[in-house]
């Protein structure tokens, strides 16, 4: 699964705006010129934490939009909310299938975290563990948005959701899921519709896991 991420960086932000220019995507909306990554920070960790707002590459007819999200589908018949979407449900779960056609969206990160079993611990103890890109470059998450009522019917929130498959490579030594991860060159081909639930189950993208050097005592949200 995936229940936090790093907060981008302003040097991030500009790689993401070079990268969506370097795949012909027109950007028609951007709310990061004036990017403050300070704060943006989550209680100085320096992570994103599930119902946080973060920055999220959205699809629109005319190109796509750089913009603040809110992580996690409010749940309609209980408290809290759904931060992850398996892609082996999607097209049958239809608080997710309905959004497979205007609702694609791509969450950046530099790195996430996953809570699993590290060398020499017992069943008890889980650590937490950092993932990041081989060569040090952005990831790249598969999402779905939504656009719903905040709770005070007040007006429109945009929320998203990171969908997730079956772990592998080193993260299958910590966790049975981990986000789908996708290649600078299969952006594109998941906003516009290309790229099939199905696609996504089959996807490979290794990344280097290490736990972290605080041993992670705080305690991961875990909606599975």
């Amino acid at each position: 699964m995936c229940g936090r991420y790093t907060v981008l960086t302003e040097d991030e932000i500009i790689e993401v705006r070079e990268i969506l220019s370097e795949l012909s995507l027109r950007i028609v909306r951007d709310e990061f010129n004036d990017y403050d990554e300070e704060s943006a920070y989550s209680g100085g960790t320096g992570e994103v934490f599930p119902t946080n707002r973060a920055p999220v590459v959205t699809r629109h007819d005319e190109g796509v939009a750089f913009e603040s999200c809110k992580w996690g589908f409010r749940k309609w018949n209980s408290p809290g909310v759904i931060i992850n979407a398996r892609c082996e449900s999607l097209r049958s779960k239809r608080s997710f299938s309905r959004y497979l056609e205007t609702g694609r969206c791509v969450v950046p990160a530099g790195e996430f975290f996953e809570w699993g079993m590290a060398a020499g611990a017992d069943s008890a103890g889980k650590k937490k563990h950092y993932a990041k890109d081989r060569e040090g470059n952005l990831l790249f998450m598969a999402g779905l948005y939504r656009d719903v009522r905040d709770e005070n019917g007040a007006g429109m929130i945009r929320e998203f959701v990171i969908i997730t498959k079956e772990a592998t490579g080193e993260m299958a030594r910590i966790h049975d899921r981990m986000p789908v991860l996708l290649r600078v060159d299969q952006i594109e081909p998941w906003l516009t519709g290309r790229l099939t639930p199905e696609d996504l189950e089959k996807l490979e993208y290794d990344v280097v896991v290490n736990p972290c050097e605080d041993g992670g005592a705080d305690i991961q949200i875990s909606l599975f």
